[in-house]
């Protein structure tokens, strides 16, 4: 599989949200802690989703 140079960066920081919602879901299911804002991590993606569309018009 090819990856364009240009969506490289932007795969790694999903990897990394998606990592970090594992993470968080772990916590809670755990019970450490019982809610979790998600708005600010949702808000990210949305960002990134829109950058890699925008790559994928152009290519």
């Amino acid at each position: 599989i090819h990856v364009a140079e240009d969506v490289k960066p932007l795969l790694i920081e999903l990897k990394r949200i998606g990592n970090n919602l594992n993470q968080i879901t772990a916590k809670i299911n755990a019970g450490a802690f019982r809610s979790y804002n998600f708005e600010d991590m949702i808000d990210g993606q949305k960002k990134i989703y829109e950058q890699l569309l925008d790559i994928a018009r152009k290519g």
